[in-house]
């Protein structure tokens, strides 16, 4: 899944003051309860900001109670986090050798949990949309050109990964599949002979069915 980013300009009286969307997100958003699990596995209630997507896998603002000044954490910091709805869990993912620990929003929980993980893209799609006009005042939506696009990661059993981005499991996606759901020797038949809806982009129907069998 891919989703355009957007990045608002203010122009007023000719000058043009760029809003920094992504930094200055959270000053804007509202205090949400939720909760920290530490590393040593304590949890925490208290209120949390939303960041955005990208910024929300490399830090996040807690604040025990409504009045207190907020603690940032990083992922080396925590096991865990939740803001609302939204759950996050530190697991490696980034870096040259892919050891570099960022939160990751669950989107699957089970015996196999699926993540999502967020990075942009520049598609040179750049272009200026103009959205009111009152005198020499504009407001003009800036689509820069850059877009986010979505990974996606197994864990199972809280310690086995499977990165889907990975070109081992692109070019060779029913042999890899197929050994990591091989405790379900049925689902692994049906992945290895590439029947219809269990090949790459029925992940998710792949991975419902599997944690559905060890329920």
């Amino acid at each position: 899944m891919k989703q355009l980013l957007l990045a608002f300009a203010l122009l007023i009286s000719g000058l043009t003051y760029a809003q920094d969307f992504d930094d200055n997100w959270e000053d804007r958003s509202e205090k949400l309860p939720g909760y920290i699990i530490t590393n040593k596995g304590e949890k925490i209630e208290g209120y949390l900001k939303r960041f955005l997507k990208i910024k929300s896998q490399r830090k996040v603002k807690f604040f025990k109670t409504l009045e207190d000044k907020p603690v940032v954490y990083d992922p080396k910091d925590l096991k865990a986090y939740k803001i609302g709805e939204d759950y996050y869990e530190t697991h490696p993912y980034e870096g040259l050798s892919g050891n570099t620990k960022v939160f990751l929003l669950r989107t699957v929980e089970g015996k196999i949990s699926l993540f999502d993980y967020y990075i942009r893209v520049e598609d040179d799609k750049g272009a200026e949309m103009t959205l009111k006009k009152d005198g020499n005042k504009e407001i003009i939506l800036d689509f820069d050109g850059t877009k986010i696009q979505t990974e996606v990661l197994a864990v199972k059993d809280g310690d086995d990964y499977l990165k889907f981005a990975s070109p081992k499991v692109l070019f060779s996606f029913k042999n890899v599949m197929s050994k990591y759901v091989s405790d379900f020797p049925e689902l692994a038949k049906k992945i290895k002979s590439k029947e219809k809806g269990y090949r790459v982009l029925g992940i998710l129907k792949i991975v419902n069915e599997y944690n559905a069998h060890f329920e």
